[in-house]
């Protein structure tokens, strides 16, 4: 058993070795345009998602889904995100093509994520990605209104969803 430990962990050693050694000479891949491979887009999502759930612990949303709030925050995803995020039938090629990791497209894919995690990353950002934060550019209203459209944006009102049709 202890021969077994004492493999793992020197698996596990080399293994990190490895990796900072091919950081430090210049051989990992930094490139935006890369396509990240399968194992660093699940460790990448895997993380993201762990620490979205640890930092909205708590957080409620404090607005109703109601039509008018789904169409205010419309109206400032589309002026503040869609550059990135994409709009409706139309993708951002600057968001899928030039970010590393890419950029997620709403209209196409939308999110998993609650509104309190949704808040968390509008108004924190993420690190290493191009999504930076808008606290100090938004109100908490504001991107709590943003959130809760992304949350619903699957789901609209029929009136909510004419105007994101038409672009």
């Amino acid at each position: 058993m202890k021969r077994v430990v004492f493999t793992l962990l020197l698996a596990a050693i080399v293994l990190a070795a490895a990796a900072i050694v091919t950081a430090y000479l210049g051989l990992w891949p930094v490139a935006a345009t890369a396509t990240p491979p399968g194992w660093e887009n699940a460790l990448a999502e895997k993380t993201l998602h762990a620490s979205l759930e640890r930092q909205s612990k708590g957080l409620t949303n404090p607005l109703t889904a109601s039509p008018e709030v789904l169409s205010d925050g419309l109206k400032m995803f589309k002026a503040n995100c869609a550059g990135c995020h994409g709009a409706r039938s139309q993708p951002s090629m600057w968001g899928t093509q030039n970010f590393y990791p890419r950029v997620p497209q709403f209209a196409d894919q939308p999110s998993k994520l609650s509104a309190p995690q949704m808040f968390t990353v509008i108004k924190y950002g993420i690190r290493y990605s191009g999504m930076g934060a808008w606290q100090g550019m938004m109100s908490d209203e504001e991107i709590w209104k943003v959130a809760t459209f992304l949350e619903k944006i699957d789901k609209l009102p029929p009136e909510v969803e004419a105007q994101w049709k038409s672009q």
